[in-house]
């Protein structure tokens, strides 16, 4: 799901991404522009589920805007991806409804490839976000837990929120992050489930505890150095 071109889509196709939150003009994002499908369209009779929460929660993306991302980390254990801003402040991109404790079914954050390459680089990236916005994204779910035969996959088009942020890069363009569900049988090594959830921005504050702690760390290390 390369989002590169994100503000030239055509507004007519039936798959289609709008802009939900975001503190730049209209004209900026389109409201309605093609996200293409990643995984290929099970052939089979289409029941619609519930539609997803479409109500977002967590800060206002436009918050990030004018803010240099010093670094970015993914976490290895949850769907989270944490940025970290030259002002000292951190936020995080989560998964709605995603429970430590009780994770169902498996789920991941995805991006598109430049975000990818340019998060996985050791170097700081030093970009401003120029522009971010909450996005509805359409994509092929589909369910063949009990298909017997690839006739019997059901498949459903699926609306969800992702991230898009545009940063002060080269050539800046749109980037997104979204999260996918996906379940597969591990004697066929095949995905038998997949879906999408919504992501969403949220604020990391640090407890006073862990500011106290990390004071007197650095305190530590000041007294401990060899006077110059």
């Amino acid at each position: 799901m390369d989002l590169g071109g994100i503000d030239t889509f055509p507004s007519s196709s039936p798959s289609s991404m709008s802009s939900v939150a975001s503190s730049s003009s209209p004209s900026t994002l389109s409201t309605h522009l093609t996200v293409p499908s990643t995984p290929p369209s099970p052939t089979a009779a289409r029941k619609r589920p519930e539609a997803l929460r479409l109500n977002h929660i967590g800060i206002d993306p436009s918050e990030i805007i004018g803010k240099i991302l010093q670094r970015a980390r993914r976490s290895s254990s949850h769907p989270a991806l944490t940025l970290h801003f030259t002002d000292n402040t951190t936020y995080q991109i989560l998964v709605d409804g995603y429970d430590p404790a009780h994770r169902g079914i498996p789920k991941q954050l995805e991006m598109d490839s430049g975000l990818d390459t340019m998060l996985s680089a050791n170097e700081s990236p030093n970009l401003e976000v120029i522009d971010c916005a909450l996005i509805t994204l359409q994509d092929v779910a589909f369910d063949g837990k009990n298909a017997k035969s690839p006739s019997k996959v059901v498949s459903w088009d699926q609306k969800h929120l992702g991230v898009a942020v545009k940063f002060s890069e080269q050539n800046p363009r749109w980037h997104c992050i979204w999260a996918r569900m996906e379940e597969y049988d591990e004697q066929e090594a095949t995905c038998i489930f997949r879906s999408y959830d919504d992501v969403y921005l949220e604020k990391l504050h640090c407890s006073p505890k862990k500011k106290n702690k990390w004071r007197k760390s650095t305190l530590r290390r000041q007294d401990s150095a060899p006077a110059p």
